[in-house]
């Protein structure tokens, strides 16, 4: 298998990209359980409408601070399901449509464990500032590798999307 290494941050001009997903609540220590309690469900949605799966599995942050974590987990699919409500209509913790917003953005690969995550989200901060941007609301990561399959936790891949103002 080749050495798998971070690739340097790029500024890219992205589409939006329709997704299913659920908005949900908590603090940073309860992400992990977040993801593992929603990302089921929102797989389980997927499959129920009979959506076809267009990206990997996402997690898109509205709010972050120690005490406050306002995540949207999803998937990325080839199209909204028909019938699925808006993600902005449902109830606190219902799956159901969203998007990923289009426009530019700066995309750094981060190498490691998800526990080392802010590294790689510090990293891009500083770099969009030193090329002379703004950054956009709702910044997400999208896990490339699943950790299942990459056994060895320090070569997971996951991609970090931070939209520019």
């Amino acid at each position: 298998m080749p050495e798998r290494t971070e690739e340097a941050p790029r500024i890219v001009e992205l589409r939006p990209r329709p997704t299913v997903a659920v908005r949900v609540h908590g603090t940073a220590n309860d992400i992990a359980g977040m993801f593992m309690d929603n990302l089921p469900r929102v797989f389980a949605k997927v499959s129920a409408l009979g959506a076809t799966l267009a990206s990997p599995a996402f997690g898109r942050y509205h709010q972050y601070s120690a005490e406050d974590v306002d995540v949207e987990i999803g998937v990325g699919v080839d199209a909204i399901p028909d019938g699925l409500t808006p993600l902005a209509e449902c109830e606190p913790g219902e799956v159901g449509a969203s998007e990923l917003p289009g426009g530019a953005a700066a995309v750094a690969t981060h190498l490691g464990t998800y526990n080392t995550l802010s590294q790689t989200y510090d990293r891009l901060h500083e770099w969009i500032r030193v090329q002379g941007r703004e950054e956009g609301p709702g910044p997400w990561e999208s896990y490339i590798d699943d950790p299942a399959v990459v056994k060895d936790h320090s070569m997971l891949r996951t991609e970090v999307v931070w939209p520019l103002a």
